[in-house]
């Protein structure tokens, strides 16, 4: 983000600039000095522009010669350093490239908070959909019942060990959890396919946690888009 002066188009040197440049003068010395600050705030050199920059920006044309104006003595508005130009009173107005970094840093930090907290209410969602019947599995041989969204009352039993399904085989289950939540409930959301997903997981004594729910769900949710587009 730039911050400008708002007596920057009225500017004496700005100005002057432009009666050295002679026609459209002062327009092509205002956008090569404002892209001069953003390329300075963008790669964080403190206000330096290198010569190579400037002949190769393609922002204006005979930006070499706008530059030499900018630096010229009764302007000042750049400064002619070794290398390139230096902008004037840059870190008046701009913070240091350290500062920048530090502000950029801290909120990088605070969205790697931000995300980690969301994943971590995503989790214990699903976590809180999983873990009555995780608990169930628990053992080799477990009844129970549940009711769906339209009264009926569905009756599972495990009768097998507990295995650990390859990812294939739980988007297969996945897929058949669907289209029973869609028959028998009208309902495809995440929580309502994850109950008849592990009610089939329990019939073939296939063992799951939340990561295997959701990340099945999602893999069937766009194998299915795929194939619709």
């Amino acid at each position: 983000m730039i911050f400008l002066d708002d007596r920057l188009l009225t500017h004496p040197k700005l100005l002057k600039a432009g009666q050295r440049l002679g026609q459209d003068g002062s327009g092509k010395a205002l956008y090569l000095y404002l892209w001069g600050i953003a390329y300075a705030k963008q790669h964080l050199t403190d206000g330096f522009i290198p010569f190579n920059v400037i002949s190769s920006c393609g922002v204006i044309s005979e930006s070499g010669q706008v530059a030499k104006v900018l630096s010229d003595r009764s302007v000042r508005l750049w400064r002619k350093v070794y290398g390139g130009y230096q902008i004037h009173d840059f870190h008046k107005y701009n913070p240091s490239a350290n500062e920048e970094k530090e502000k950029r840093e801290s909120a990088r930090q605070r969205m790697a908070k931000w995300r980690a907290a969301k994943a971590k209410a995503r989790q214990a969602a699903c976590n809180s959909v999983t873990s009555p019947f995780v608990r169930e599995l628990s053992t080799s041989t477990s009844t129970s019942t549940n009711t769906t969204s339209t009264g009926v009352t569905r009756r599972f039993v495990t009768q097998h060990p507990v295995e650990n399904p390859s990812f294939a085989l739980a988007c297969v289950v996945m897929r058949e959890a669907q289209q029973r939540s869609w028959h028998l409930d009208h309902d495809g959301t995440l929580a309502n396919v994850g109950e008849h997903f592990k009610q089939l997981c329990a019939q073939r004594g296939l063992a799951y946690d939340a990561d295997l729910v959701r990340t099945a769900y999602d893999a069937v949710e766009k194998a299915a888009f795929r194939k619709r587009a």
